[in-house]
């Protein structure tokens, strides 16, 4: 019954504005967007979520069918861009923007079950495949933040980008530091923190710092 629904409001995109448009007036949600920014999000549903939009030409685009709950996306930097989805759900969500020309993207049927942070700074990127599924307190950090400096004062803690593959399942409690990167198909199991780039589909990643401790696996959403 819910696909059937699902396939007649994705079919009629003027039903799925109308209400989103209705849900959306009459859910509790905080927006502030400086004038010279986008936010889209006419055929998706907000409920007690809060945006933020700072300085200049940022985009935060919510697509169709997507839906977040308790969810905050604050931007203080020009020439940034957010995207979710389609049909994503979100709950409990944090993204936290600093600087210019960052990006925030979250693939079409991702799904994050309670509170995730993603914070991305200095010209960096957040890249999350589709079809993920998340556990909670996850947290994403592109940089430190501060400065760690040689004996000479030079920086040596740039800041990096992350990515996550397609159909990637998350557990509880994982950290993905700056550079981190995850294939298709992949499992990071609880608890672990993942500090550098694993190119391989198809393993199970666990660990602190996370390593590969099995091969040629994949999972499905439902019990079999």
């Amino acid at each position: 019954m819910l696909q059937k629904l699902k396939k007649i409001l994705l079919s009629k995109p003027y039903l799925l504005f109308f209400l989103s448009f209705v849900y959306n007036l009459n859910s509790i949600f905080n927006i502030y967007i400086k004038r010279g920014n986008q936010f889209l999000y006419s055929k998706a549903f907000l409920q007690r979520s809060h945006v933020l939009v700072k300085k200049n030409n940022n985009k935060i685009d919510i697509r169709i069918g997507a839906y977040l709950n308790n969810c905050s996306i604050e931007v203080y930097g020009s020439n940034n861009k957010v995207v979710v989805g389609e049909n994503c759900r979100l709950k409990d969500v944090e993204i936290h923007i600093e600087d210019d020309n960052n990006v925030v993207l979250i693939g079409k049927n991702t799904t994050i079950a309670g509170f995730t942070h993603l914070a991305c700074i200095e010209g960096t990127s957040i890249i999350i495949g589709e079809d993920c599924m998340f556990s909670k307190n996850i947290t994403f950090r592109t940089g430190d933040s501060h400065s760690i400096i040689d004996e000479n004062g030079l920086r040596i803690n740039a800041s990096m980008s992350i990515s996550i593959g397609n159909h990637v399942w998350v557990g509880n409690s994982v950290i993905f530091s700056k550079g981190a990167a995850i294939g298709d198909n992949c499992i990071i199991g609880t608890g672990s923190i993942v500090t550098k780039a694993f190119e391989k589909s198809n393993i199970i990643v666990v660990g602190s710092p996370a390593k590969i401790v099995k091969e040629g696996i994949n999972w499905l959403r439902k019990r079999i």
